[in-house]
């Protein structure tokens, strides 16, 4: 009977300790502070301030839904972030921050995009950061071509609203006409992937086919080389990360 007693006591002991053990590590063990200060978005578009109230109304909701469409038929992410201070980080380390925090982009396609805005009473900066999978597409050439097309007219007039809102339209639209998903591929969705018919359509040809044999008595059949020849290749593209960004004095 002192036996069972003493194991029990023993045990009790055991699981004592390892509790104790297990509650000090979690309260003493070092915090990570790589994304101190840097703020969990929510889809998709983050503006605290009210930077997008324009004079003839809210532009958040026509933004958020853009952004919406573009991931829902297009599978890119993009995020537009706004506020009026970045904390102890440079802006471009803020947004690479935000990104990377944020896990923006779809899995295995890394074809997320943040537009960070950081407006205030001195001036308006901006920096975009793109995943590896669409830096093909906005590339550093190419948004600064969006920014002077879209963005900085806005600016000079003072309406940063609308070229905030212009220059995110500006890149989904980019995205929305250029960007191919991986592993959808256009050819794809036909069954022989270099005749672009679908299955029905595919299978009527094959029924005229075989009622031409027929009528022909074969002769047809020499034809169909004339009819279907030709060729097709694809290709691809990869490479790093690549962001754009500038400033604008005053609001």
């Amino acid at each position: 009977m002192e036996r069972r007693t003493l194991i029990k006591a023993v045990a009790a002991v055991v699981i004592l300790t390892i509790i104790a053990a297990v509650a000090l590590f979690v309260i003493y063990s070092p915090k990570d502070t790589s994304y101190e200060g840097i703020p969990s978005l929510t889809p998709y578009v983050t503006d605290d301030n009210y930077v997008l109230m324009a004079p003839e109304g809210d532009l958040f909701p026509y933004l958020d839904d853009m952004c919406y469409e573009l991931e829902k038929n297009n599978s890119c992410e993009v995020a537009l972030l706004i506020v009026n201070e970045t904390g102890k980080y440079d802006l471009n380390t803020y947004a690479i921050k935000v990104f990377e925090k944020n896990k923006l982009g779809q899995s295995g396609k890394d074809n997320g995009v943040l537009i960070c805005f950081l407006v205030n009473d001195n001036s308006t900066r901006w920096r975009v950061v793109t995943g590896v999978g669409v830096e093909g597409i906005l590339n550093g050439a190419r948004l600064k071509a969006l920014e002077q097309e879209n963005l900085l007219p806005e600016l000079d007039e003072g309406n940063v609203s609308w070229g905030i809102y212009f220059y995110t339209e500006a890149i989904t639209n980019e995205l929305r006409s250029k960007y191919i998903s991986p592993g959808h591929d256009p050819l794809s969705d036909y069954p022989i992937w270099f005749i672009p018919l679908n299955t029905w359509q595919l299978m009527l040809v094959v029924g005229i086919l075989i009622v031409l044999t027929v009528v022909t008595k074969g002769r047809i059949l020499f034809f169909i080389p004339y009819l279907f020849g030709g060729g097709g290749g694809r290709g691809g593209w990869g490479g790093g990360g690549t962001g754009g960004g500038g400033s604008r004095g005053g609001r």
